[in-house]
């Protein structure tokens, strides 16, 4: 009895873990909380692919759930202890969503979903309100902590948190991402706050459910990359089709090999297997469609010796090259995951013939780096199946399809070399035309357009020589084109999935949902003591998350779109904030002078042309991205650290920046309009309304002090 009452009275208020350091505790909460972050943007498009196209809004609601939850802390409400039973319900909605079929809307392509008149947006708005909740109680832990420190002590225990989450996640992530795993991982963390007996008996046991929850929604043979979740289904003589957990021993040998079907989040990504026709011993065993795809080029520009393929997936592209006698193939593709389940199951064996160098890295890495010239480049099916970063909204392989990429490629040719882009349009009309305008800019000439009624595409643009085909090819008929007034997909505008420049009505119902529920939790937060939230603190949050975002979308233009340089950027952003808190503890009071070099820095960067950095070697493209684009960050960083440690109200004020935060990732949806570039402008009408909010300061500060 006593022991009940023991557990009861630690219901409310702050919690009564096993660690005895508040600054030890905050570390833990913090990188608890970006672990589980980087968890759930990974594991939920699993089941429920059309996620993957909104993996920065996972991020947001999570953002959204810590800043209510750092608001609310000094309420004593004792929310930490529901995140058990918020992660249940979250899981449990996840794993019931699996196979639902979404509908898509006509304003932005996403590739297999079926078309309507809008698209399904309630059960992705229920997702995201789900993930804000299970970090609410995250956040009020965060909270505690931050009362019971001076301001910029506890930020550096945060900020080393934030640091060691993401450096662990990125390690577990690519080595050996397991999600069940991961959220044992979390839950032992989390077990630390639960000193209890039946509170540590009733977490544990709701952990228990959640994990046998997601055991059972899992797949044994899944493999994870680290772009996505990946399944390998074996075509049966009967048709049918069945998971694979490994290759035939002779598959490179066997007379009539089977085709293996690669899906990613549960859904076709491409076929694997081999175009060779002296593999079969009837020729209908050979699916005739990828022979007419990945031939075509090689039959319009015959006699190739050197080929590039850029996205060459399983290795068809490759293997379709040296059947009609190409004697190098540069074969690039950024998933290594991809790469291995070629080796393994393409029954050609493609990547592993001394004529292929395979190069695992971004196309637009690659062009840069190439030394020597092509007869023959080959764009496959890249068809991206989510996003660049969980911190940006632009597709993995946004960069690939912009005008500017495609002029690269075009310059690696030789004179009467051939380009050929191949791509899945679905029937949008805007989006043939608008690679048809593209690639007429790049090569000055009108190409040679084959479509398929199913949606497939294939454009040919030579160099000097235009190319000559037949009428017909198989399916595949030659396209009479008019010119296109289609926006074209740029550096500035690397949006070559949506109808034109404007955000998607579900884009903007989602921002809507959550920016009312982040309304209504500050009301909430707030009592009846508060005024609002801390408006300096909030533009702050605001600006310096779209920094990051344009900071990161930016390097990966210069470096590729790796999972690698995606990963680097984000740590190196969050160990410049480090320095920059360090700097601001040893300075007097903070200055609003520092919001000159601030400014200053941002417009450099908006004003300098991009173009030109892509021009320059790899190693002055690395100094300008590790000198000149963090400028800003650190300025940022230091305004912060100096303006935090002056606070009457840490989790106040901290809670206002993390809300901004989630308004700044919002902003970044305007980019769809403006162009990435025109963000930078955006970030500086954050900072100066920070600016203003500063020199209005004394009449807006809080008036509850802080209560420790």
């Amino acid at each position: 009895m006593k022991q009940l009452q023991r557990d009861q009275s630690e219901g409310r208020g702050l919690p009564t873990s096993w660690i005895s350091h508040p600054g030890t505790g905050l570390f833990l909460a913090s990188f608890l909380s970006l672990f589980l972050e980087l968890l759930l943007i990974r594991w939920v498009p699993s089941l429920i692919r059309i996620v993957a196209y909104y993996g920065n809004l996972m991020l947001i609601s999570s953002f959204l759930g810590l800043g209510c939850g750092v608001l609310v802390a000094h309420r004593r409400l004792g929310l930490y202890q529901w995140f058990a039973p918020l992660l249940l319900l979250l899981v449990l909605f996840v794993t019931a969503m699996k196979g639902i079929n979404f509908r898509q809307g006509p304003d932005e392509l996403r590739f297999l979903f079926a078309g309507a008149s809008s698209t399904t947006t309630l059960p992705i708005v229920s997702i995201f309100v789900l993930n804000a909740l299970v970090f609410v109680p995250l956040g009020e832990l965060m909270g505690d902590y931050f009362q019971r420190m001076s301001p910029l002590r506890a930020y550096s225990w945060d900020l080393g948190g934030a640091i060691t989450g993401t450096g662990l996640f990125g390690l577990f992530s690519y080595f050996w991402f397991s999600p069940i795993l991961g959220c044992i991982i979390v839950m032992g963390f989390y077990l630390i706050y639960s000193r209890g007996v039946l509170r540590l008996i009733f977490t544990g046991l709701l952990f228990i459910a959640s994990l046998g929850i997601m055991v059972f929604g899992s797949d044994d043979t899944g493999i994870w990359s680290p772009y996505n979740h990946i399944t390998v289904k074996q075509t049966l003589s009967d048709g049918k089709k069945t998971l694979v957990s490994g290759p035939l021993s002779n598959i490179g040998t066997m007379r009539d090999p089977p085709f293996f079907i690669v899906q990613v989040n549960h859904d076709f990504y491409m076929m694997n297997g081999t175009i060779d026709r002296r593999r079969y011993t009837e020729s209908s065993r050979l699916p005739s469609a990828l022979i007419e795809q990945y031939a075509l080029p090689h039959l319009i520009r015959p006699g190739g010796k050197d080929i590039l393929v850029v996205g060459s997936g399983g290795g068809i592209d490759v293997e379709a090259a040296l059947l009609y006698g190409a004697e190098r193939v540069d074969a690039v593709e950024i998933d290594p995951v991809i790469i291995q389940l070629g080796h393994r199951y393409n029954a050609s064996q493609s990547y592993k013939d001394p004529r292929v160098a395979v190069h695992n890295t971004d196309a637009r890495a690659f062009f840069k780096q190439a030394n020597r010239s092509y007869d023959v480049v080959v764009f496959g099916f890249l068809d991206s199946q989510g996003l660049c970063s969980q911190m940006s909204n632009i597709r993995l392989d946004g960069y690939v399809y912009t005008r500017e990429s495609f002029q690269e490629a075009f310059g690696l040719l030789r004179p009467g070399g051939l380009m050929s882009i191949s791509f899945f349009s679905a029937g949008k009309e805007w989006l043939i035309g608008r690679l048809i305008s593209m690639v007429h800019s790049v090569t000055g000439a009108d190409p040679l357009v084959y479509l398929k009624p199913t949606g497939q595409v294939i454009i040919l643009a030579g160099k000097g020589v235009p190319p000559l085909g037949p009428p017909r090819f198989i399916s595949y008929q030659r396209m009479e084109h008019l010119p296109s007034a289609a926006t074209e997909a740029l550096d500035d505008w690397p949006y070559l999935y949506l109808r034109q420049r404007f955000v998607p009505l579900d884009y903007l119902i989602t921002i809507g949902v959550l920016l009312v529920i982040s309304v209504l939790f500050i009301l909430f937060s707030l009592g009846k003591k508060g005024s609002g939230v801390d408006l300096h603190f909030f533009f702050l949050g605001a600006g310096f998350l779209l920094l990051e975002t344009k900071s990161i979308t930016t390097i990966s233009l210069y470096f590729g779109n790796t999972w690698f340089v995606s990963m680097l950027v984000i740590l190196g952003v969050l160990i410049m904030v480090f320095l920059a808190n360090v700097v601001a503890s040893r300075c007097g009071q903070s200055s609003l002078l520092f919001y000159l070099p601030l400014l200053v820095s941002i417009a450099f960067l908006y004003s300098f042309p991009t173009q030109n950095v892509l021009a320059w070697p790899f190693f002055s493209r690395l100094m300008y991205s590790l000198v000149i684009i963090p400028l800003p960050i650190f300025f940022a960083g230091l305004i912060f650290s100096s303006t935090f440690r002056e606070s009457r109200d840490s989790t106040f004020s901290f809670g206002s920046n993390l809300l901004g935060a989630m308004v700044g990732g919002f902003a970044e949806y305007l980019g769809m309009v403006t162009g990435t570039k025109a963000l930078l402008l955006v970030v500086i009408v954050f900072y100066l309304a920070s600016l203003l909010m500063r020199l209005r300061l004394p009449q807006v500060l809080p008036s509850r002090l802080n209560p420790f």
